[in-house]
């Protein structure tokens, strides 16, 4: 079985949250694959050693939807404990986290560009053109 099959998502609760801490992680697997298939796939991904695979074969449930009723689908559990390292389940939100502090960074220092320069002249004449001839038209007294 090819690597990029074996591991489907990771499985994301609270208390799947808290295992993270202790190095414990928590995916959904092929239903084929067997423990030394997700070890090694795991390792080669993420880069780190694994001390234990558990697995197990989570069952279909019951499930109603208005009237029509049905199962949630079946799928294979495996708890990986972790030696050592650690697995970045969100590489987007790292990235994500340091790009406003590098943008923030770059427009302090940005000077306005022609355009905006063009813009901020033009609305100046315009507003001394309207105080101008404010100034020329005489106000009508109200008799």
């Amino acid at each position: 079985m090819n690597r990029n099959e074996v591991i489907k998502y990771p499985i994301l609760t609270e208390k799947t949250y808290a295992q993270m801490g202790n190095g414990i992680y928590t995916f959904a697997v092929d239903r084929r694959t067997n423990k030394v298939e997700v070890k090694k796939t795991v390792e080669f991904i993420f880069g780190v050693k694994v001390a234990r695979v558990n697995i197990a074969n989570v069952a279909k449930k019951p499930t109603k939807l208005g009237r029509f009723a049905g199962f949630t689908t079946s799928y294979k559990r495996a708890v990986i404990t972790l030696k050592e390292g650690q697995i970045n389940i969100f590489p987007d939100e790292a990235v994500a986290q340091e790009a406003p502090k590098a943008e923030i960074k770059e427009t302090k220092n940005e000077k306005p560009s022609e355009a905006e320069l063009k813009a901020a002249a033009k609305i100046q004449a315009k507003a001394k053109a309207k105080e101008a001839k404010a100034k020329e038209t005489p106000v009508k007294a109200e008799k």
